[in-house]
């Protein structure tokens, strides 16, 4: 019997592997789920967010368990999980000589169109709490209870900032695994002219865009055609991981 596939989740800012608590029931047997949390997020959030890419990446290395070491693994990011995602897959392509069979990136600007923005560090307490209204996924009450904005938004603001100042490493070669972007058709991230289809210049493998009903946080409405969406993905991956592509280098 094959070894199962790690399919290693990674949350939106300021957000936590309890985002995906309800996935493990629609996975079969042989996808491995496995939610991270990152330094300053959910079990983690008693110690200090990591303030730099490369910082949150060694943490996320650190926290893989010792199955993705030797198995097949594959990452699915939401929001600024899949830019986590994606340096995570480069990250143990440059460490362990292997890349994931995989990459999911959901609602998220592709790095050659993201834009530059440092006010996050700064900017007022209502401009925070203006852009997580913006976003949704974050109930009316919690933005409304002062207790609960000074707990979440140091995090919150190191998170920001991290994607607002995100530069992908040009020097870098493509990846080699199957990537495929999720978005929300109501979602002005994912509807950003170029925001999903760009990132089929991360992988010399085959893109695909999938859009489901929603918005920023589509996958919470629709959560069980985003979870088919993604074993389909898993499925036809693994088979790719045993039969690489004639005439493509593949690093498994």
């Amino acid at each position: 019997m094959d070894a199962p596939i790690t399919l290693v989740c990674l949350p939106y800012a300021g957000g936590s592997r309890a985002m995906y608590s309800g996935w493990s029931k629609q996975m079969p047997s042989w996808i491995d789920l496995c939610p991270l949390d990152p330094p300053g997020h959910g079990q983690r959030r008693s110690t200090p967010a990591a303030g730099s890419w490369s910082e949150l990446v060694d943490a996320l290395l650190q926290a893989l368990p010792d199955t993705a070491a030797s198995g097949d693994i594959a990452i699915f990011g939401h929001s600024m999980g899949a830019l986590a995602g994606y340096e995570l897959a480069h990250a143990l392509r440059e460490t362990t000589g292997r890349s994931p069979v995989w990459l999911g990136v959901s609602a998220c600007t592709a790095p050659s169109r993201r834009e530059f923005n440092t006010q996050w560090r700064t900017c007022s307490d209502e401009t925070m709490i203006d852009e997580l209204r913006r976003l949704g996924g974050t109930p009316a009450e919690l933005l409304d209870d002062r207790d609960f904005i000074e707990l979440a938004l140091p995090t919150l603001r190191t998170d920001f900032d991290l994607c607002g100042t995100y530069r992908a490493d040009p020097r870098r070669a493509p990846l080699d695994c199957r990537v495929t972007a999720f978005g929300g058709v109501d979602d002005a991230v994912s509807q950003a002219p170029g925001a999903l289809d760009a990132w089929a210049d991360v992988t010399r493998a085959k893109f695909e865009r999938r859009l489901f009903p929603g918005g920023h946080f589509y996958l919470n409405e629709v959560a069980g055609s985003v979870i088919d969406a993604v074993v389909s993905a898993l499925s036809t991956a693994r088979m790719q991981s045993r039969a690489p592509l004639e005439g493509r280098p593949w690093t498994l």
